[in-house]
């Protein structure tokens, strides 16, 4: 039996092993191919690798390589700057990491159905104030289940009631009712009711910020995208009787706009009186079928069927407009938008449910125990008059070493508690609260359970472990090619200089010629321009102002450095100091006058400074590179290497 055991162990290490098998050892630090393999194919489009591709990025690897162990020897992984910034980049990491990604699927697919239909919902609101004591909370409650009974037993209407006793301050001119909205638009569990309530009938009780409301969903229709659009709006005063001035003047606008004497554009700079807008020549951006416009003018915006076509005048409690379709663009597919959905979902309340989800199967996975006792704890805590400001003083009492909670062989004493507590100053608020002191007491447990769950990443999710390894790398990178190539060639002056002079050839001008260039699409217009130059008595200026006198653009004159001759079917050589004789080329005629001829010479390092500063980075690296390669023995496994085909 024992020999059988000894078999499968090695059998089972062999194969471990051999999937583990070394590519590359730079001096005693082995790295492993899926190492290699994972940034290999990270950086590459294609899905076969080949021989020669292999051989090249295995030379950038060992050079990568070789910067980040000689960046380790300098200590520059113990620095406060370099921990402080990896830090940074985990916080962002580890998010996807730390939560419930089913959940997360699930939140996705139910946002994506509640974009692309849109619900009609009237409520009933109680409110509560930013933090309502338990007896504040307890009245509205009561509040609110009593108006849910009345509605039930038809003892009232739902619109009665908005209209009588709802503490939102729209219902009593709109019955309650919110319009049309979609996902995102309203608070997560307001939006669950809208969406999760039959259509007609009351929802139960649903908590929010502002308090307590009954829901009731009217209606649901699918979404009908968003438009882009101008309007032009004459206002009206909700106060007069009489507002047949503000119908006349739309009217006259869209009379003038049918004549086609003035564009949409111009009539709204003109005449509109949502000045805002009118600067803009009427444009008020993107509406969607479920955005916070009147329902009038929702309605005629997506009467418009095509861009450009506008509306006849109607009127809103606003006033009178005319709305011109610009750009209309449909809701897209849930891979269009699954992105989106995603980063607004993080943004949520929702992604609480993610979360909680999580710390739920965490709870479970490392076996949590509990022995907290809220009553007793409170009790000690008003005995002895704990506080925030001298909690520190209580620290070796016999009930603070009492543990309230295990997971994964580490308890947390009431100690471990009240500390927290006083860290996030709620310990004295909890003193008589005891609903208070239990939520506090399970967002302790939530903390402890997420940032254990923090130090097991790298075991339980080897791609996290990489991508920390790669952005480990990846500063350690930055910072040493910064101190040996990027600022050290910009500092080192006397050794810029001294790579300048021994490389002067390298920067050259070509023979260049600095030279005037008359053109024109006139022959005629060049032979006299050629004839008045040539002549030598009058200068460029009143050679324009002479040959331009009917028409400005006759006769060019540009002053230019050449170095290609070509585009004048001429050379250097070919090219005399003075006046050289017109040619006709890519349809233009055109003469040269020659100021001066510049043989070729070494630029001045001012000259190339951006040139001769970036070749001097190469040279500094490049003499890096051959340093570390003597410092360090290289074995490369090309067996290894060439067994990577095809992208996993």
């Amino acid at each position: 039996m024992k020999q059988f055991s000894l078999f499968i162990f090695l059998i089972s290490f062999h194969i471990y092993f051999g999937q583990e098998k070394a590519i590359l050892s730079i001096g005693n630090e082995q790295v492993l191919k899926s190492e290699f393999e994972q940034i290999y194919w990270k950086n590459k489009k294609e899905k076969i690798a080949t021989k020669e591709d292999l051989d090249e990025y295995i030379q950038l690897f060992v050079n990568f390589k070789l910067k980040v162990k000689a960046a380790e020897e300098l200590g520059l992984d113990t620095t406060k700057k370099f921990k402080d910034e990896l830090i940074g980049y985990r916080v962002q990491l580890e998010k996807p990491y730390l939560i419930d990604t089913s959940i997360n699927e699930e939140l996705i697919n139910e946002a994506y159905f509640r974009t692309i239909n849109e619900v009609n919902a009237s409520h009933i609101m109680i409110k509560l104030g930013p933090n309502p004591s338990a007896k504040d909370t307890m009245s509205a409650y009561k509040k609110i289940e009593d108006l849910r009974a009345k509605i039930n037993t038809g003892s009232a209407s739902f619109e009665e009631l908005a209209e009588e006793v709802s503490e939102d301050p729209s219902a009593k001119f709109n019955k309650g009712n919110l319009g049309f909205f979609n996902a995102f638009k309203m608070l997560y569990s307001f939006e669950c009711a809208a969406y999760e309530t039959p259509i007609g009938k009351v929802s139960k009780p649903v908590r929010t910020r502002y308090g307590y409301h009954l829901v009731k969903p009217n209606s649901i229709r699918k979404a009908k995208g968003k438009m882009r659009t101008s309007h032009i709006m004459i206002t009206i005063n909700p106060r007069a009787k009489d507002n047949e001035a503000s119908e006349t003047k739309i009217n006259s606008i869209y009379d003038e706009l049918e004549l086609k004497n003035k564009t949409f554009e111009e009539l709204a700079v003109e005449y509109s009186e949502d000045r805002k807008s009118a600067k803009k020549g009427g444009e008020i951006g993107w509406i969607s079928s479920a955005g916070n416009v009147y329902p009038e003018f929702e309605k005629t915006v997506f009467s418009l069927n095509q861009d450009g076509e506008y509306s006849k005048p109607f009127k809103t409690p606003n006033g009178w407009h005319i709305v011109k379709r610009l750009e209309f663009e449909e809701i897209g597919s849930l891979s269009d938008l699954k992105y989106e959905l995603k980063n607004k979902i993080q943004k949520d309340s929702r992604a609480q449910k993610t979360k909680s989800s999580f710390i739920a199967q965490l709870k479970v996975e490392y076996g949590l125990k509990e022995n907290f006792n809220p009553k007793s704890l409170q009790t000690v805590i008003n005995k002895k008059n704990i506080k925030n400001d001298n909690i520190i003083d209580f620290q070796k009492m016999k009930e603070m070493e009492n543990n309230i909670v295990s997971f994964s062989k580490i308890s947390y004493s009431n100690w471990d508690f009240l500390s927290y507590l006083s860290g996030t100053k709620m310990l004295d608020k909890c003193k008589n609260d005891i609903d208070l002191l239990n939520d506090m007491y399970q967002r302790f447990i939530d903390n402890k359970l997420i940032e254990y769950e923090k130090t097991q990443l790298e075991r339980k999710h080897p791609d996290f472990k990489a991508l920390m390894k790669e952005y480990r790398d990846g500063i350690l990178l930055f910072e040493i090619s910064d101190q040996k190539i990027w600022t050290k060639a910009i500092k080192d002056t006397s050794g810029l200089k001294e790579f300048y002079n021994a490389n002067r050839k390298t920067w050259e001008f070509p023979n260049r010629v600095n030279a005037t260039i008359f053109s024109s699409t006139s022959k005629k217009t060049i032979k006299k321009a050629y004839s008045i130059k040539k002549k030598g008595n009058i200068n460029n200026d009143s050679i324009l102002t002479v040959l331009n006198i009917d028409n400005p653009l006759n006769l060019s004159i540009e002053n230019k450095l050449l170095e290609d001759f070509k585009p004048y079917k001429s050379s250097y050589e070919d090219l005399k100091k003075g006046i050289n004789n017109p040619i006709l080329t890519n349809n233009k005629w055109l003469f040269i006058y020659v100021k001066e001829k510049l043989e070729t010479r070494p630029k001045e390092l001012k000259e190339a400074e951006g040139i001769i500063v970036s070749a001097y980075q190469n040279y500094l690296e490049e003499s890096w590179i051959k340093d570390l390669k003597k410092k360090y023995s290289i074995k490369i496994d090309y067996d290894t290497l060439y067994s990577i085909k095809e992208k996993p």
